[in-house]
């Protein structure tokens, strides 16, 4: 069964950490970048995500109230793994409190956090 994968970064190399590494661990896996509203528009809303993966460095967005559209306006459901760049109680409450499922400290291992992928998508 085909995996779908989204993330969320402005950032070329916070997915291309990703994308390489998930094509050699997940067969047939679908990545979808997306930097803008837009592009969640055009590509997320029309496939069915298995894991959503948000960049907290975006240049031109509120990670949070990127989050915040994810699941209350397009009313997605995939799980979302958040790197974030402020680690304040009270932001990833707010992160918490808006759907993030997990939270990933950066700098991270890209590895470790490709492996953890890996055994939740194909368990």
């Amino acid at each position: 069964m085909r995996k779908n994968i989204a993330i969320i970064s402005d950032d070329i190399l916070f997915w291309n950490l990703f994308i390489p590494l998930l094509n050699r661990n997940i067969p047939g896996v679908q990545i979808l970048v997306c930097g803008t509203y837009r592009e969640i528009d055009k590509k997320i809303e029309k496939t069915a995500c298995d894991l959503i993966i948000v960049d907290g460095g975006l240049s031109n967005l509120s990670s949070i109230e990127l989050i915040q559209y994810i699941r209350m306006t397009k009313q997605i459901l995939a799980p979302i793994w958040f790197f974030p760049e402020i680690l304040a109680d009270t932001y990833t409450l707010k992160a918490k409190e808006m759907g993030v499922n997990r939270f990933i400290t950066k700098p991270f291992d890209p590895y470790i956090v490709i492996d953890e992928i890996t055994a939740k998508l194909l368990k």
